[in-house]
């Protein structure tokens, strides 16, 4: 009798152990498999409202961090008035710099691009259709960052890989209705979302851009890709301090775009008489391209 209740009471220590150990095999699988997870996308933070006098409209405000970057930043979000009364998806347009778009607190000439007056006043007098602003702070690695043969195609992964996915789990935002916008190498960096990665960004606006500076020549590079063929693409420069530097480059690619017989209702170009490298000439000159970009009458050739 003895015999039988050892032997059971083995077999029954010894199933003890075996299930113990599979227990522990699920659990460290499923610990790998939430720490792979969480590796594997970056962070968005809840949207928390931005508390500030000099806004117009409704701006929240997010930390994003990128695994790709590997850094943090800030993110603020301006939506329309009419945002929480229907259901429906917006256009949205990304803008680099995004510290001194709705306010000059992050700006170092003290001077911002005001557009989320200038886009609310647009919308009011029906001169463009509604639209989401992100405005996306730049880091200390901005000269980088911007640069497209640095890390600009970090950037740009950073921002269609990363940071789109989690926007579009917080907002109403239209798939195909994405432009990106910013000036000198800002202005660059938004040529070479639109024309490398031209299937997300459908729309690029260059104010004041660094296509060619120092020993710096992106037109070179890009001269030997095909044109995108599904781009609505604005530039301007100024004639004005660094601005009057750079129209050397913006007359390469312009000529670069003429070559390859760029649709020209897919281009809007001009040169801004008497403007500098300033966030008030932006300001200015961001209107004539919102409503180019925006306007509800408008129809690209795409």
């Amino acid at each position: 009798m003895g015999f039988f209740v050892s032997r059971h009471l083995g077999l029954l220590l010894c199933n003890i152990a075996i299930m113990k150990r599979i227990l522990q095999i699920i659990f460290l699988s499923i610990s790998i498999i939430i720490i792979s997870s969480c590796d594997s996308y970056s962070v968005l933070s809840e949207k928390e409202n931005y508390q500030n006098n000099q806004i117009t409209g409704n701006v929240f405000q997010h930390t994003f961090y990128s695994k790709i970057l590997n850094n943090n930043r800030e993110i603020f979000v301006w939506v329309p008035d009419d945002y929480h009364l229907y259901n429906k998806e917006y256009p949205l347009l990304i803008i680099h710099d995004g510290q001194n778009v709705f306010h000059a607190g992050g700006s170092m000439s003290g001077d911002e691009w005001q557009l989320d007056e200038i886009v609310t006043e647009m919308i009011n007098a029906n001169e463009i259709e509604p639209i989401i602003m992100v405005g996306v702070a730049n880091t200390k690695d901005r000269s980088l960052e911007y640069n497209p043969i640095k890390d600009g195609k970090n950037y740009g992964e950073a921002l269609s890989k990363e940071l789109l996915p989690e926007l579009k789990k917080q907002y109403n935002i239209s798939n195909g209705r994405i432009g990106t916008m910013g000036a000198s190498m800002g202005g660059l960096i938004s040529l070479y979302l639109g024309w490398e990665l031209n299937s997300i960004f459908s729309m690029a606006a260059c104010l004041s851009p660094a296509f060619v500076y120092n020993d710096f020549d992106y037109i070179s590079i890009i001269e030997k890709s095909e044109a995108p063929k599904y781009l609505k693409l604005s530039i301007v420069n100024g004639t004005e301090d660094l601005d009057a530097s750079l129209q050397l480059g913006v007359e390469k690619f312009i000529q670069l775009l003429k070559d390859r017989s760029f649709p020209e209702n897919n281009l809007l170009f001009w040169i801004s008489n008497g403007q500098s490298h300033t966030e008030s000439a932006w300001s200015n000159q961001s209107k004539r391209i919102l409503k180019w970009m925006f306007n509800k009458k408008s129809n690209p050739t795409f």
